[in-house]
Order: structure tokens, then C-alpha cells, then sequence
């Protein structure tokens, strides 16, 4: 590649990108080696002040913004013929990952590039046949994945991935319409964390995908790696780099509970009385707290692997025939990319019920592509639904069983991924209850209302702070995202005159809009003031804190919102 030498920023560089996206780190360390990113941003990883977890072209030598799999190879196909069309210089490389080749945008792009004779560019295949923690022959296998490639009309180079020479030979003026199908194996260097060790040592599954190893896996990594680059440097007759320790940044642990564990818990205890249910998975068993089906009822279970439209499709088909199906992916695959095939369920009046996991905010750090903040409304837009963001693993199991037992609708849950900051705990007597929520703090003054277990926290930190300025504010968690027990909603605002709802969304098409238009339909918003806090613009990464700060949806922001938009217009009083 020439961009060390032209600089990132000449049009006639050579284009590199990931479609993978989540080996971003491994690219912001070579755009570190060469001058392109500066220390800072290379160090605080997953942080407001640093990278983010998922490439983004807000960052310094970053072509594309990738993470959301399956595009990678329809942008480079774009950036190919804008170079042809503009008669620019420069190659144009994409890197792909075996297990994202089942997103079936991969073909589409495969078989146009030939059919419009765009071949300017180059597909790298990471072909290390591990997808995120199990074979990717065992998820929904390529078979001869050379012979897929030769089908569509590409030729195809095989290589050791790990082998420079090689590398660099086929990357080296390549030719049109070329696929390297670079056989590598994950985790290669760290012999624990190698594919074949690792699933040894863990029952089958791989379990170094995602997260930060602990401190006893580092040292025994950096021992290993350290060892193997003075070997290296002894080899070349030149002295091993010396190591300069950075300052450790330590991100606070999480206090919450796993909200989705009793989604998992339920459907468990449910599947054995209902024939009728089926559990379908897209590569995200363990993140979706299904895996335990999987392994106990693998004839009720089915994993599509990358591939959410199919899965969608596939769900449909089983509802015609009097299945319940329960869909698991993360929300911002599901709902957006999904969506045609969820509305044309929908409108066959079957039954199916949808778990978007990863649905919100939170966690920011692998950034846009992974933070679902469109996804209320674009069920909402959709008939027959009812959408429900639970916010404690009780609510979420209650949940549950509603929506398998009791529901009339389709039913899509939202639920955080992982652990949230802080804890919650809902009223003893509480009870789930379409269209009611909950009163989690009494207050006459305003009423905050706020759903799943990251924005209720911080609704009722900022109820904390406006009492200290003598405003009393009742925090209310309201579950039901599109469904609102009116009688039960006015009676909770008597007497309240100023409403205000925390999204973990975009302002636009969640709760906020359905219950303004609720309370204006019967005639409840006459005297009220009514105000929407939501996730606007693209959404921030990096801690917690640093992305709900950004928003202004932490709890000290949202008190001085409520205390400045409460002042009398014409009051005198210096604004917060």
C-alpha cells in the first residue's frame, strides 16, 4: 500500500478498509506505526477521547465506517468506480471475514461487479473458519468457498495468512476481479487464545472474540508475544523493541444485573409445555442468553448465523404453519436490516415474537453501528405490535411469559446487552400489566418517565437533584413502548403539570411520541408542558458516562434541563 508514502489524505492513495469492523485495533495500531493516528486516540480505545470500538471515519486514516457486516464489499465496488470515473491512482482493498460471508449482501455485490465489469478491486478473506465463538461449518457452513468465489466469476489466490512475503506478493499490482482467500487461524500468536487451543480447553466454543482479557490472560499473553519478537529481532541481528507501559485506564465494573438472563430463564422453563415454540439465533446464542437451548433442546432450536433477513424470512414461513417463533440478534441488525421481512410477516397476521438485543445507548463503545437508537420507531411503524423494554431481569422474565402465553400481537423486546452501571429495584407489589408502568419515586411538581435499566437510573439520579432545589418529581418506569393503559396514565399525572420522557432512542418515533399523542387524543395534555430527551443526532461512544454525557441523558444533565425548561419565559434568572 501507498498510503505511507502519499499520505492518507492523497486522492491517489491506495483504499484499505475492514469490513469486518471489530479488528479495528489491529488497524488503529498500524495507522499509530506509521504517524496517522496520534497516541491519545490509539491509547483511550473505546473511548470519547479515542477510537471507537467499530471504524468510523471520524478517525484519522479511517476509509469506511464498518462493523454492520456484510457491506464491505459493495463500498469498495463504489470507491473502485469513483476512481475509474475520476481517473485517479491507487488500488482499492477490502478485508472481509469468512463468517460475515453469509450476509447475503456479500453475493449481490459479487455477482454486479462482474455483471458491470467493476473489478478495480480486491477481496481479502480473513479465513480463520471461526465465526463468534463457534465454527463457522457449524453455524451455516460455505462449503468450497474458492469454488463459491470462481461461481460468481472471480478468481481466487490462496495464501498462508500469516506469511508477509506472501501477503505482499498478492497485494502486489493485483488483477482485476481478485479474491485472496487468506488462510489464517484466530488468535494466532497467543497459544491459549490459538482457535484449535481454545476450543479444547473451552468445551467447543471459543471465547476470545470480544472483551479484554483479565490481568492473569494479559501477562501470560504479552510473555508469549514478547518471547516471540526477540526471537524474531535475534533473528534479524537487531535488538528487541523495548516496551513502554502506557497508564492504565480502568473503566468502573458495571452493578447491574444480566436483564436478558431472564428472557433465557423464561423460554426455558417454557418450551418443554409449549410445542409450539421455536428459538431462532443469528450467531449470538451466548450474548442472547439462549445458548442453554441450544444445548438442551437442539430440536427447537435453529442458528441462521449472519444472515438476519433469512432468519426473518425463515421465522415466517414457521408461523404459516403454527410454530411461535422467538428471534434473537442484536436490535440494530434485526429491526433495520430485517425490516421489509418483519413487515411482510406482519402483514400475514402470524404471530412471531422478536428479541432485540443490544437495543439503546449502551454499551457505546463499539459505537454507531452497534447502538440501536431507530429501532422503537421502525416497529412502531409496523402493524400489530407490541413493543416492551423490561428493566430488571424479574420484569424481563414476566415478560416473557406474557408475551408467550397471554400476548395477542407480535412482540418485540428491547433489551440491554450485558450489564447495566446500576442496579434497579422495582416496588414489591408491582405487578406486569399491559399499558401500566410503575412509580418509582413520588413527586407532585413533574412526572419523568423512562424505561429499561440504563435511562430509569438516570431519570431518578436527576429526581435526586431536583429535589434539592425543592422540585418534586415522580420517576415513572413505563415498560410498554406503544401501549398505554389511559385511565392508569391520567390518574398518574393528576395534578402533575410539566411531563418529560427520557428515550433510550432517538427522540423522534419512541415513547415520548406515542404518549404525547395519547394524552392529546383524550384530551390530557391541556395545561401540561411535555418535552422529549432522547438520543439525537449520531450516537456517542465511549464509557457510559462519557456517552450518556454527551446526550445530555445523565442525571445531573437531565435536572438542569428540567430546572431551565420549567423557568418562566420571561424570568429573569441567569439560565444553568
Amino acid at each position: 500500500l501507498n498510503v505511507a508514502k502519499l499520505g492518507w489524505r492523497d486522492e491517489d492513495r491506495d483504499l484499505f478498509f475492514s469490513s469486518k469492523g471489530h479488528d479495528v485495533p489491529a488497524l488503529y495500531a498500524v495507522l499509530h506505526a506509521v504517524g496517522i493516528l496520534d497516541e491519545p486516540a490509539f491509547l483511550n480505545l473505546r473511548r470519547a477521547a479515542g477510537g471507537c470500538g467499530h471504524p468510523t471515519v471520524g478517525t484519522p486514516g479511517i476509509e469506511a465506517n464498518t462493523g454492520s457486516l456484510g457491506m464491505g464489499i459493495a463500498k469498495a465496488k463504489g470507491m473502485a468506480l469513483a476512481k475509474r470515473k475520476r481517473n485517479l491512482a491507487g488500488d482499492v482493498f477490502v478485508l472481509t471475514g469468512d463468517g460475515e460471508l453469509q450476509e447475503g449482501q456479500n453475493y449481490e455485490s459479487l455477482q454486479h461487479a462482474v455483471s458491470r465489469g467493476i473489478g478495480e478491486f480486491t477481496i481479502i478473506v480473513d479465513h480463520n473458519k471461526v465465526q463468534s465463538d463457534k465454527l463457522v461449518e457449524q453455524i451455516s457452513s460455505h462449503g468450497d468457498l474458492e469454488a463459491r468465489f470462481k461461481a460468481f466469476g472471480w478468481e481466487v489466490r490462496r495464501i498462508d495468512g500469516h506469511d508477509f512475503a506472501q501477503i505482499a506478493e498478492a497485494l502486489d499490482d493485483p488483477e482485476p476481479f481478485t479474491v485472496v482467500l487468506a488462510d489464517t487461524i484466530k488468535g494466532k500468536g497467543v497459544s491459549f487464545m490459538e482457535h484449535p487451543n481454545a476450543f479444547a480447553a473451552d468445551g467447543g466454543t471459543y471465547r476470545w472474540h470480544s472483551g479484554a482479557p483479565d490481568d492473569d490472560a494479559y501477562e501470560r499473553a504479552m510473555q508469549e508475544l514478547s518471547a516471540r519478537v526477540a526471537d524474531l529481532a535475534g533473528g534479524l541481528g537487531i535488538q528487541p523493541p523495548r516496551l513502554r507501559t502506557a497508564d492504565r485506564i480502568v473503566n468502573p465494573a458495571p452493578k447491574g444485573e444480566r436483564i436478558a438472563e431472564g428472557y433465557g430463564k423464561a423460554l426455558l422453563e417454557l418450551i418443554p409445555t409449549h410445542p409450539e415454540l421455536m428459538v431462532l439465533d443469528a450467531d449470538l446464542a451466548a450474548d442472547c442468553c439462549v445458548r442453554e437451548i441450544e444445548e438442551q433442546y437442539p430440536d427447537r432450536f435453529l442458528e441462521h448465523g449472519i444472515a438476519e433477513q433469512d432468519m426473518v424470512s425463515t421465522a415466517g414461513g414457521l408461523a404459516r404453519q403454527g410454530y411461535l417463533p422467538v428471534l434473537n440478534s442484536f436490535a440494530t441488525f434485526l429491526a433495520a436490516r430485517a425490516n421489509e421481512q418483519i413487515y411482510n410477516n406482519a402483514c400475514e397476521q402470524t404471530r412471531i415474537l422478536y428479541a432485540c438485543h443490544y437495543a439503546g445507548l449502551l454499551p457505546a463503545a463499539p459505537g454507531e453501528s452497534h447502538q440501536s437508537v431507530r429501532d422503537i420507531s421502525l416497529f412502531r411503524a409496523t402493524p400489530n405490535f407490541t413493543i416492551v423494554h423490561p428493566c430488571t431481569t424479574g420484569e424481563c422474565y414476566e415478560a416473557t411469559r406474557w408475551a408467550v402465553e397471554q400476548a395477542q400481537t407480535n412482540v418485540m423486546f428491547r433489551f440491554l446487552i450485558g450489564k447495566p452501571p446500576e442496579q434497579l429495584e422495582l416496588p414489591d407489589d408491582y405487578r406486569w400489566h399491559p399499558g401500566r408502568g410503575v412509580a418509582l419515586s413520588e413527586g407532585s411538581d413533574v412526572a419523568i418517565f423512562a424505561y429499561g435499566p440504563v435511562m430509569l437510573p438516570e431519570a431518578l439520579k436527576a429526581a435526586e437533584e431536583l429535589a434539592q432545589g425543592g422540585v418534586a418529581a415522580k420517576v415513572i418506569n413505563m415498560p410498554w413502548l406503544n401501549l398505554v393503559d389511559i385511565d392508569w396514565l391520567t390518574a398518574e399525572l393528576a395534578g402533575i403539570r410539566a411531563v418529560y420522557v427520557v428515550e433510550d432512542h432517538s427522540s423522534r418515533g419512541g415513547l415520548g411520541e406515542y404518549l404525547l399523542a395519547s394524552l392529546a387524543e383524550h384530551d390530557a395534555l391541556v395545561g401540561r408542558r411535555f418535552k422529549i430527551f432522547g438520543v439525537d443526532g449520531i450516537p456517542a461512544w465511549g464509557t457510559p458516562d462519557e456517552a450518556l454525557r454527551a446526550h445530555g441523558l445523565d442525571g445531573a444533565s437531565l435536572a438542569k434541563s428540567i430546572r431551565h425548561d420549567r423557568k418562566p419565559a420571561n424570568s429573569t434568572t441567569t439560565p444553568e
